[in-house]
């Protein structure tokens, strides 16, 4: 049932109609009963009154004036039994009657009857009084007359029955509707059924919510949604694939051509080119899948369960340190300006340090050979800014919008990088809840901005006064270039 709705919806139904019904039929058989009292306490009345007149005085003695007809009569009562007794109230002597109906009412009360219920000989009764003065005497007489309950109890369990038995057929019609007409009420969901089955992965078209009830149109939207998120997926997932290719397929071909090159050299100098040439082919190759990789660990999404508490002057630290050999290959003067730590934000440490990897390796592939690279850590109002900054040439012919896009290069000359930098700290960065931001002012130079949410833990602001003028250990000292409004270039 649970896994039916037909049949959730009957058991439901049948649940609330049998608990209706129970609540109705308690109520319908108390006013039953209550309005069969007041029927046939009212025909008691009758007779006690019609007995309580036949009543009267002679010679200074109360008799009953009772014809057989009558007294046939008053015992004939659809086979109820009848018991009736007269009293006369000046000594308590019983006048005339068929039984004892036990004692009577201690203050009777006159004028109108008085009714209340007794045991006798185990059988229950309703007795009816009233009291009638005699003239001209004033002589004072009890008259009672008591029937037994059969007619009572039949009625109300008559009204028992009737309000069972309409709640009975009240559940049934509804259990058929609702079995005959769900089918019916349900028939859009089989036919988004059937349109759900034509979806697949090269068609991933939105569902029209107008087909279903709209109870299930949230549903629908919500699939809609995931849909869309499923198809851009895909979409970019393949334009990765093929971009990757493109990249991979130009070193690739430039190793096989060398090799075939070599192959055909008889100089020893000869064959030391073609094989140098060899390398540096391999050496982009291998760069190439070493950032795709990267890529692919950092895609956004939620938030790691491995993240903790990362000092980034210590990220920036070892970053410079590893990439000190490169920056004096290119002559360049590499060094940290900015607050001298601790500077913690949650995130994943070996991610961050790609990031910033990425941005000291783009701008020295990218800047001004000779020129200055600076890594700067700031505070502000809860957030911490990690900035790459280079004095190169900047963007050229490139919008800033477009140097986070996988495989862009401003460089398109160069054969040295791969286009995937800025798109890997991009990626990164949304992991972090980051936002990355470029700027290349028209006197040259490049920036790129990443502003994280800053780890608040008890001290830290005493521990990380700003110091510019002490690096982290490890790095060079801090140069002249907080002035330089140039950054990194994309790769």
């Amino acid at each position: 049932m649970r896994d039916s709705l037909r049949g959730a919806l009957i058991v439901r139904l049948v649940a609330a109609f049998a608990l209706i019904g129970a609540v109705a039929t308690m109520i319908a058989y108390q006013f039953g009963a209550r309005y069969a009292n007041l029927a046939y306490d009212r025909s008691l009345s009758d007779d006690v009154v019609t007995l309580a007149n036949q009543v009267e005085v002679r010679n200074g003695h109360v008799q009953l004036n009772l014809p057989p007809a009558a007294r046939i009569w008053l015992l004939a009562n659809e086979g109820e039994r009848v018991l009736y007794r007269v009293i006369d109230l000046r000594d308590g002597r019983l006048v005339d009657g068929n039984a004892e109906l036990g004692p009577s009412p201690a203050r009777p009360a006159q004028g109108g009857t008085q009714f209340r219920d007794a045991t006798i000989d185990g059988t229950r009764f309703r007795i009816g009084s009233v009291v009638r003065v005699l003239d001209p005497d004033d002589i004072g007489v009890l008259a009672e007359v008591g029937e037994t309950l059969g007619r009572r109890q039949r009625v109300a369990q008559q009204t028992l029955a009737g309000s069972l038995l309409l709640f009975g057929l009240m559940t049934v019609v509804a259990v058929a509707l609702v079995w005959t007409s769900i089918d019916s009420t349900l028939k859009p969901l089989g036919q988004l059924e059937a349109e759900a089955a034509k979806r697949s992965g090269s068609n991933l078209t939105a569902l029209d919510p107008a087909i279903a009830p709209r109870e299930v149109r949230g549903l629908i939207l919500a699939i809609n949604r995931m849909m869309r998120r499923v198809a851009d997926s895909f979409e970019a997932q393949s334009r990765f694939i093929a971009n990757a290719a493109h990249q991979l397929r130009t070193p690739i071909a430039g190793l096989r051509l060398q090799a075939q090159l070599a192959q055909d050299e008889v100089g020893a100098a000869a064959t030391r080119s073609r094989l140098d040439e060899i390398d540096r082919s391999a050496a982009r190759a291998a760069h190439v899948i070493e950032q795709l990789l990267t890529l692919s660990r950092s895609e956004a999404g939620a938030i790691p369960t491995n993240f903790a508490a990362v000092d980034l002057t210590d990220v920036a630290a070892h970053v410079i340190q590893r990439q000190l050999p490169a920056a004096e290959a290119r002559e360049v003067d590499l060094g940290y300006s900015g607050l001298a730590g601790p500077v913690r934000v949650l995130g994943n440490e070996t991610l961050l340090s790609e990031l910033l990897g990425n941005l000291v390796d783009n701008a020295l592939r990218y800047g001004r050979r000779g020129g200055v690279v600076t890594v700067r850590i700031t505070r502000s109002a809860g957030r911490v800014l990690l900035e790459v900054i280079d004095d190169g040439p900047g963007l050229v012919g490139l919008a800033p919008e477009t140097v986070f896009n996988r495989f862009q290069r401003g460089d398109v000359a160069s054969d040295s990088g791969a286009g995937l930098g800025l798109a890997i700290v991009k990626e990164i960065a949304e992991r972090h809840a980051a936002v990355v931001a470029c700027e290349s002012p028209a006197q040259g130079g490049f920036r790129v901005s990443v502003t994280l949410p800053e780890l608040v833990e008890p001290q830290s602001a005493a521990r990380a006064a700003p110091r510019p003028t002490h690096p982290p250990p490890g790095t060079q000292p801090p140069h002249q270039a907080t002035s330089t409004t140039s950054g990194i270039g994309p790769t």
